[in-house]
């Protein structure tokens, strides 16, 4: 894949999934911002692009698979999410909140840091729920409409295009969040360099920050993109066959 300064984050990851570590190293955000171009983006946090595209040309030619997501089918998607990433944070978001109690006592930044960590885990469950019990549903039917005859009804949030606004709103936030509870690691890092509660939590964090990003990667950027063209794709069909 060549790559110039006009290619966007979104695109670089979805054709080699292996980009999304280094830019998970330089904190350059492909999840809820893929829209970018790699040049913006490399200017915003002052770095050259041409060393990042040099270092994504040569994670290319490493050898690792490419896992090829882009043409899997809406289910696959939200099947790989559940699965996987959803998974993935009610196993460990509460490993997290348990590692950062043991800090709120001996850090100004460990309650606020505990309290954030509790807080997400809750909006997480919510997001997550309204995901796998009305959006993904949904999304999965319309791959069985397009083969089929059956009647498209309106759901009850309208259509993908207006919830995915709102999902993708909610995606900002909590990587917001999760920007600020970095910050708030670090603070405590640059105080104890040495404190092994610190480092074991930061490094499991960081785990949990590269997970979640790849996550909403998958959602922002793959699935409701998909989702979106399938929907006006159906409803332009049965508004053909109502004629």
């Amino acid at each position: 894949m060549d790559i110039t300064k006009e290619n966007t984050l979104a695109e670089i990851v979805t054709r080699n999934p292996n980009a999304s570590r280094i830019f998970d190293n330089y904190s350059i955000n492909y999840s809820t911002e893929g829209k970018s171009k790699i040049g913006d983006a490399c200017q915003t946090i002052g770095i050259k692009a041409e060393v990042i595209i040099s270092k994504l040309l040569k994670t290319e030619q490493s050898g690792f698979n490419r896992l090829k997501i882009s043409e899997w089918d809406t289910d696959l998607l939200c099947d790989l999410i559940i699965n996987n990433h959803h998974a993935y944070i009610r196993r460990n978001l509460p490993k997290l909140i348990s590692l950062s109690r043991h800090l709120v006592k001996d850090f100004k930044s460990g309650e606020l840091l505990h309290n954030k960590l509790s807080q997400l885990k809750n909006e997480f469950e919510i997001h997550m729920q309204k995901e796998e019990k009305l959006i993904f549903p949904y999304i999965k039917r319309l791959n069985k409409l397009i083969n089929e005859s059956e009647k498209y009804e309106t759901p009850p949030f309208g259509s993908v295009a207006n919830t995915v606004k709102v999902i993708e709103k909610e995606h900002r936030n909590a990587h917001k969040e999760l920007i600020l509870m970095n910050g708030l690691l670090d603070n405590m890092i640059s105080e104890e360099k040495e404190n092994t509660d610190i480092r074991t939590l930061n490094e499991k964090f960081m785990d949990f920050l590269g997970d979640y990003n790849f996550h909403i990667h998958l959602e922002n950027n793959i699935l409701f993109p998909k989702a979106i063209r399938l929907e006006n794709k159906i409803k332009n069909k049965h508004s053909i066959i109502k004629k």
